[in-house]
């Protein structure tokens, strides 16, 4: 079975084909719009997580997760080396939140961390990386769930997709979404990007959380090295997966000079 080799932005927007079953909201039952926005707004802990949940289930579904009892060779491969590398992590769960750390059998080069603790690494980026670079990155995106980033993120994103007119309507229970809407959260989802800010500070997270791993934290500014190094080759004709990367990835060269002025 070869690698799904997909860009970012049709994986997580990819939704009028998809398989997964979920249960439709009736969107009359909805109020207002300005009410609705303020209803999004104020989401609990626990509807943002049913909601995040209902996202890493669709998006499992229509995206391959390895494991370690794969018939395919390559899954169960990948699976078990992701094993590998959690197993040597202490940190279990961050802000009450579960680790769910998975590898997803996707060409590209990239992962990603949601609300929920679950972070999904994708095969691609564990081909051109070592284990420690992929523990360091695990760290990155660890940061970002600690540092609310990700729930920040989750939010926005729920209200500029078309959940944005259902979010409220539920009677404060999070509502069960359609394939279309979590399809419209999953683009919102591609189109949003952490700012400068943020990201330095997941990178920091990761330099201290290798420490925790007892690893050379030095392997967190060593991954951005690699990422650096396939910018530079793809150069102005990069692939729109490579660009996509890229334009959610800024300013490597910078994140990699802080991280190496740390100690």
């Amino acid at each position: 079975m070869k690698k799904i080799i997909l860009t970012l932005g049709l994986i997580l927007s990819f939704s009028l084909v998809a398989n997964a079953q979920f249960g439709k909201i009736k969107i009359d039952k909805a109020v207002g719009a300005a009410v609705k926005g303020a209803q999004a707004f104020t989401l609990t802990d626990e509807q943002m997580a049913a909601y995040c949940a209902e996202y890493v289930v669709w998006f499992d579904k229509e995206y391959p997760i390895c494991s370690t009892t794969d018939k395919d060779k390559g899954m169960r491969e990948c699976a078990e080396r992701l094993e590998k590398i959690v197993a040597q992590i202490p940190i279990k769960e961050v802000d009450g939140l579960k680790l769910d750390i998975r590898a997803g059998w996707v060409v590209n080069i990239n992962a990603f961390a949601c609300a929920n603790g679950s972070i999904r690494v994708f095969a691609g980026l564990m081909d051109v990386m070592t284990d420690d670079e992929i523990m360091a990155i695990i760290g990155h995106e660890i940061g970002h769930i600690a540092n609310k980033d990700s729930k920040n993120a989750f939010k926005t994103a729920l209200l500029t997709s078309a959940l944005k007119d259902a979010a409220g309507a539920a009677g404060g229970t999070a509502a069960q979404l359609s394939e279309s809407q979590v399809g419209a959260l999953g683009e919102a989802l591609t189109n949003a990007q952490y700012s400068q800010k943020q990201e330095t500070a997941a990178d920091k997270y990761g330099f201290e959380f290798m420490k925790k791993c007892k690893k050379d934290p030095k392997n967190m500014a060593s991954s951005l090295g690699v990422l650096l190094k396939i910018q530079q080759e793809a150069g102005a004709g990069g692939t729109d997966a490579v660009n996509k990367l890229f334009s959610t990835h800024p300013d490597l060269d910078k994140r990699i000079a802080n991280l190496n002025k740390l100690k």
